[in-house]
């Protein structure tokens, strides 16, 4: 049984990593991600200064309370009203932005300011003129108490807040931590996802082909479905390791040209010199790089990537392989997919709440169920594992009610599978399926 298994295997992985749909995808995957970012990163630059508003106050000294701290050019519309106002913006070509203060907005706690634009303006713009509107009355009502507007900045202090883990006094950041494992829950989606879909289509076409035919002749309809499963499961972990590499050259290559100064020797010993234990305050030190180095167990988390990966994609697969051979053509499989790939979705949906209670009676049974438990527990994983984190035997009952039900779900997968796999021209409704189950 093995050998044939075996062959079956080699021969989809073989068939499939010569596609050169494969290769196409395999070398422009890590392109094709990295300029998503760098366009992401790019619209997320903040907007250049230089932007011309004019002001329109009906308080009469608010404008003189931030005319020299504004960060963009502005010009008061003296002995203008609002209507004025307008059509001198109309006409103007220099000018980017109208910004309305009402007479209200005096005692600050009423009214409204307004701006008025041309071209949408951005959230950086929309929060400047909130700040600035703010700090007009600010600095206000300070002057009417007596208060200098140093005075009050000096008062001023700005409170961080760093949480740490009782027994192991080690320092964590959640949202960030829980990003990093959200990122590994995308992986884990998308590929369990693109080649679960595979098996199924793959199914599918051998058998509106009668290939299968042929082939059942020579091996059991069970032996085929875990080949065609396992051999496509060693191409996606192929194609993701392929992308590994090509990604860090990427990234290594794109450092050296838009950052040539960071291999320069000089720059290195700054760099483990800011780095040394003890040597810099908590403030002065790059707590996103000690985040990513010491915070996050990489070993454990590529470890759980590993297991969560081949554990969903087995799941999964097994049921997508039991779809396929149950319909005659990829149109009929949306009345069976919807039950198999909602749970999937709503996993997904679930982890990005988790980031933000990750203690949640929500997050702890979605990381339980097996649908759902290779998306969720990723994410909690990633906020730490043991004390001020999530229970080791969580941890592992979540892995082993996984692997119970990979069996399971394989097992119903077979019975199903061996029936349909040559049943032609006939609607197959959940009725059918269930008679399938048992069938001897």
């Amino acid at each position: 049984m093995m050998n044939k298994t075996g062959l079956i295997i080699v021969r989809e992985y073989s068939s499939r990593v010569k596609k050169k749909s494969f290769l196409i995808m395999t070398i422009l995957g890590p392109v094709l991600i990295a300029s998503l970012i760098a366009l992401i990163v790019w619209l997320s630059i903040p907007e250049e200064d230089g932007k011309k508003f004019l002001i329109v106050d009906e308080t009469e000294f608010l404008y003189k309370k931030i005319e020299k701290r504004a960060g963009y050019d502005g010009f008061l519309c003296e002995n203008c009203s609002l209507d004025e106002a307008k059509e001198k913006f109309k006409t103007s070509g220099s000018l980017d932005y109208l910004l309305y203060f009402p007479r209200n907005m005096a005692n600050g706690s009423s009214g409204v300011a307004q701006v008025f634009y041309k071209k949408s303006p951005g959230f950086k713009t929309q929060r400047f003129f909130t700040n600035l509107a703010t700090e007009a009355v600010e600095l206000h009502r300070l002057e009417e108490r007596g208060i200098s507007y140093e005075d009050y900045k000096n008062l001023r202090i700005d409170i961080k807040l760093e949480a740490f883990a009782l027994d192991t006094d080690q320092k964590s950041n959640f949202e960030i931590s829980g990003a990093v494992g959200l990122g590994f829950a995308f992986f884990i989606y998308f590929f369990i996802f693109l080649y679960a879909v595979q098996v199924m289509r793959g199914v599918i076409e051998e058998k509106t082909s009668r290939i299968v035919e042929v082939i059942i002749s020579s091996v059991k309809p069970f032996q085929l479905m875990m080949g065609k499963i396992i051999g496509i499961a060693l191409v996606g972990l192929t194609q993701f390791a392929i992308w590994v590499v090509l990604s860090g050259v990427l990234i290594v290559t794109l450092i050296s040209v838009f950052m040539p100064d960071i291999y320069d020797p000089a720059v290195q010993v700054e760099l483990n010199a800011a780095n040394v234990e003890n040597t810099l305050s908590e403030g002065q030190r790059n707590e996103v790089a000690d985040l990513f180095f010491r915070q996050i167990n990489w070993p454990l988390m590529l470890g759980l990537f590993l297991f969560y990966f081949l554990g969903g994609y087995l799941l999964y697969a097994s049921l997508m392989a039991a779809i396929g051979a149950a319909v005659d053509s990829e149109t009929d499989t949306q009345q069976f997919m919807l039950p198999v790939t909602m749970p999937l979705i709503l996993g997904f949906v679930v982890a990005q709440m988790t980031i933000q209670n990750p203690d949640s009676a929500a997050s702890f049974w979605f990381a339980q169920i097996p649908f759902t438990s290779p998306i969720v527990m990723m994410v909690r994983v990633a906020m730490g594992v043991g004390e001020g984190g999530v229970p080791v035997w969580e941890v592992l009952s979540s892995m082993a009610i996984l692997v119970m039900t990979f069996i399971f779900t394989t097992w119903l997968a077979g019975r199903i599978y061996r029936t349909g796999i040559l049943m032609y021209g006939k609607k197959v409704t959940y009725k059918d399926l269930f008679k399938w189950l048992f069938i001897k």
